[in-house]
C-alpha cells in the first residue's frame, strides 16, 4: 500500500458517501457501511490506471535499475490479482458536489451521508486519499520503486517472499491512483483486503483478522450480491461500535430530493442515529 496515500483525518473531518434513497435507508437502519469488490465500481479503469502509470515509468527505470529488477517487480504485479482482492467504498471530502449528485445519487434525488472520519478509521479498513495528478503519481511510484531497489541490494536472498510482499502491497496501492478526469470527486477511498485461497480445484475468498475500535476481531463472512449478472463480493461493517457511537454527523439532501429535513431527522433519531445535521444541497439542478 502507498503509505503516502493514507488519509489521517483531524478530529472533526467529515467524509461523505453519496447514495440513492434505498442505500441511504439500508445504511441508516442496519448501521452498516459496505465494502465491495473494487472491480465493480463505476470507473471501468479501476486499478488499471495505476498499472498504466507503472508501465509508463518501467521503461525509464530499466535504464536506472536494470531489466531484471523491473521484470521481477512486474511478475509480482501480475500475480497480485490472483492472491488478493480489494473491497472498497467511496467517500468524498465534498458533501455537495453536483457531479457526484448526478453520477452516484440517483441523478440528484438521493443523499450524501457525512461520517466522522476518525470513527470510520476504527473499522478494520484503511482510508486512502486518491491522487489525480498524473505527474505526482509518476513521482510517487518511482520513489517507492527506488526504495524497494535500495532495500533489495542489501539482501543476500534476492527476490524473496519479503521482496514479493513489498511489491504486492505496492500493487494494491494502485487503488489510490485515478484518472485526472475524476479530480472533482475529491475521493477518500475506504479499502479492505481479502485473500484468494485454494479450494478443491479452484479458489475461494477468505477474510483476515482485523482491529475494530481497538479490539482484535475474527475474520468476517464474505457475502455476495448480484450486480447485473455478476456475483459481487462484499463485507458490511457496523459503524456504531455496537450502538456506542454515531459517526454520522451530517446528511445532505440532493438537489432533486424533496424530502422534508424534519422527516429525515425523525427517521434518524428513531433509528438511534441522533444529533445529525440535515442540509439541503445548494446545487442548482433540476
Amino acid at each position: 500500500m502507498l503509505d503516502s496515500r493514507l488519509y489521517n483525518p483531524e478530529d472533526e473531518n467529515l467524509i461523505y458517501h453519496y447514495c440513492d434513497a434505498k442505500t441511504f435507508f439500508q445504511i441508516c437502519t442496519n448501521h452498516t457501511i459496505r465494502t465491495c469488490d473494487i472491480f465493480s465500481m463505476n470507473d471501468y479503469l479501476e486499478m488499471h490506471w495505476g498499472y498504466s502509470i507503472w508501465e509508463e515509468i518501467a521503461t525509464d527505470l530499466i535504464k536506472e535499475l536494470g531489466f531484471e529488477f523491473i521484470d521481477e517487480i512486474d511478475k509480482v504485479f501480475h500475480q497480485s490479482s490472483s492472491i488478493h482482492l480489494l473491497l472498497a467504498t467511496c467517500f468524498s471530502l465534498n458533501g455537495d458536489s453536483l457531479s457526484q449528485w448526478r453520477s452516484y445519487s440517483e441523478d440528484g434525488k438521493g443523499f450524501a451521508i457525512g461520517f466522522r472520519a476518525k470513527d470510520i478509521i476504527e473499522l478494520p479498513i484503511r482510508l486512502l486519499k486518491v491522487l489525480y495528478d498524473k505527474k505526482e503519481q509518476i513521482n510517487e511510484l518511482k520513489e517507492k520503486i527506488r526504495i524497494i531497489y535500495s532495500s533489495e541490494q542489501l539482501e543476500v536472498d534476492k527476490y524473496s517472499d519479503k521482496f514479493k510482499d513489498k511489491c504486492h502491497r505496492l500493487a494494491l496501492g494502485f487503488v489510490s491512483f485515478k484518472n485526472p478526469a475524476f479530480f472533482e470527486e475529491e475521493e477518500i477511498r475506504m479499502v479492505h483486503l481479502v485473500n484468494f485461497e485454494r479450494s478443491n480445484n479452484f479458489l475461494k475468498l477468505e477474510d483476515n483478522e482485523g482491529i475494530y475500535f481497538g479490539q482484535k476481531v475474527k475474520e468476517k463472512s464474505i457475502q455476495f450480491m448480484m450486480k447485473d449478472n455478476l456475483p459481487t463480493a462484499f463485507i458490511d461493517y457496523n459503524f456504531t461500535n455496537q450502538d456506542k457511537i454515531n459517526p454520522i454527523k451530517e446528511v445532505y439532501l440532493g438537489p432533486k430530493n424533496d424530502s422534508l429535513t424534519t422527516a429525515i431527522s425523525v427517521f434518524l433519531e428513531t433509528n438511534n442515529l441522533g444529533n445529525v445535521r440535515i442540509l439541503k444541497s445548494k446545487a442548482s439542478y433540476r
